[in-house]
């Protein structure tokens, strides 16, 4: 059997190790929502430092050069 770990899965996992099975489903919504609302922030952020990263290097070239991807 093998198992699958996304970013769902890991959150649902952390929720109820953190709170445990017998947590109020309110408790557990606030604090798998603030997890996933987190991941954003982090993937918008990881999003923009890439891109920084990106312009950095392209300012860096040549006018005449080419980019080939």
């Amino acid at each position: 059997m093998q198992t699958i770990l996304n970013t769902a899965a890991t959150i649902e996992n952390l929720v109820d190790v953190t709170l445990g099975a017998d947590a109020p489903a309110r408790e557990k919504y606030l604090l798998r929502e603030s997890l996933h609302n987190l991941v954003r922030m982090a993937r918008i952020e990881y999003k923009m430092e890439m891109q920084a990263s990106v312009d950095k290097v392209l300012h860096m070239l040549p006018d005449h050069a080419t980019l080939v991807v």
